[in-house]
């Protein structure tokens, strides 16, 4: 008689995204895309630019959203409980629009309405036009709020928010 021991382990939940592997034109918001990206809203999308040296730090690939109005860019994340975590991103207003159609926001929450946890609600109000901000946040992962949204929100229109150097990993 022999016993077999199956030893699993856990894959670290984990995400990095510089944009730059896609071609140009890629929708990223279609199913099969791989590191696919998710979205709330009727009639968003996020292609994959390719310029040289225009995404973030110079880098030659970035995001960029369709520009109607309400665009959220969703990524799921089921993570550990009593973990921190940092979220890094990117993030550029390109559009010759008035401030308040600029604004954006980025958000870390968990579960709805009554049984809902916001990790993160910050709120750019003024963004500077054609520039790349980095944010660097982090998160400790609470017990029965482990499944996650973490988003990119736009309202207004007529303007495209860009994304680069997403990541999503455990703290060290």
């Amino acid at each position: 008689m022999s016993t077999t021991f199956f030893v699993a382990q856990s894959q670290k939940p984990e995400y990095r995204n510089n944009f730059e592997s896609y071609e140009n034109g890629t929708v990223l918001t279609e199913p099969g895309v791989k590191k696919r990206l998710f979205t709330w809203g009727k009639g968003t999308t996020f292609t994959a630019i390719k310029s040289e040296g225009k995404g973030n730090k110079g880098s030659n690939g970035y995001a960029e959203s369709s520009s109607n109005e309400g665009v959220y860019c969703v990524k799921y994340f089921t993570l550990e409980a009593g973990t921190t975590y940092i979220w890094k991103i990117a993030v550029k207003i390109e559009g010759d629009v008035p401030s308040f159609k600029r604004k954006y926001s980025l958000k870390v929450s968990s579960g709805k309405g009554d049984k809902s946890f916001k990790y993160l609600d910050l709120s750019i109000d003024d963004p500077e036009s054609g520039k790349w901000t980095e944010y660097n946040n982090e998160f400790t992962v609470k017990e029965g709020y482990e499944k996650l949204n973490v988003l990119v929100y736009r309202w207004g229109g007529d303007n495209k928010v860009c994304i680069d150097d997403f990541v999503v990993k455990k703290k060290n």
